[in-house]
């Protein structure tokens, strides 16, 4: 009797500490669910042409699109020179009217072929500008998150407003789009830019 007894009361033991542990698993996975998630969004835009370290590259790289518009505008109007000349020439003076065709030929191909390579040139110089400008962007969202308890940082994507007409330009938009609304007390991008802004100026 003693005997059923006591394995009774192991069992009533073991069973109420199963249910403890239970009840304290659950808590767990129920405060765990529970906790909030910190969201912020940065500006991109509004860093790439505030940030003060890629003043000096983004005006260097102005000008040289400025130098290749210039170049190409030159030509464009020797062409347009040569054009004029062709019409001025007698239909019989085949010799002139070749020569001159040859020239316009020749200008018209130097346009093309300068317009395709400054093109590519651009895209190249102005992708490396804003992985630069991107990396920095990224390091610093990352320790002011870290910094902060952030658990996302978003891009803001407020900006680019919805097309009125374009259902084609809607529907891709709206593809790509990620934020319908935000507060401003979660809008982190002057505090980012002060940040590296003052860091450029440190010389770090």
């Amino acid at each position: 009797m003693k005997t059923n007894t006591r394995l009774a009361a192991i069992t009533v033991g073991v069973t109420l500490v199963a249910a403890i542990a239970a009840a304290l698993g659950a808590g767990v996975a129920t405060s765990r669910q529970a906790a909030p998630t910190t969201v912020a969004v940065v500006d991109i835009d509004k860093l790439s042409t505030s940030l003060e370290e890629f003043k000096v590259p983004r005006e260097q790289f102005i000008a040289k699109q400025n130098a290749w518009s210039e170049e190409l505008r030159g030509l464009q109007t020797r062409l347009t020179s040569l054009t004029e000349e062709l019409e001025l020439i007698p239909e019989d003076n085949t010799d002139a009217r070749i020569n001159k065709i040859i020239q316009r030929t020749t200008i018209e191909s130097e346009i093309k072929t300068k317009g395709q390579l400054f093109q590519q040139a651009s895209d190249l110089d102005q992708a490396k500008l804003f992985k630069r400008m991107y990396d920095k962007i990224a390091d610093g969202a990352t320790r002011i998150a870290k910094r902060d308890g952030v658990d996302i940082m978003i891009v803001d994507d407020r900006i680019f407003a919805i097309p009125a007409t374009n259902r084609a330009a809607q529907s891709q938009m709206l593809e790509s789009k990620k934020i319908l609304f935000a507060s401003e007390t979660v809008d982190l991008t002057d505090e980012l830019l002060t940040m590296l802004n003052n860091e450029f100026s440190a010389g770090k």
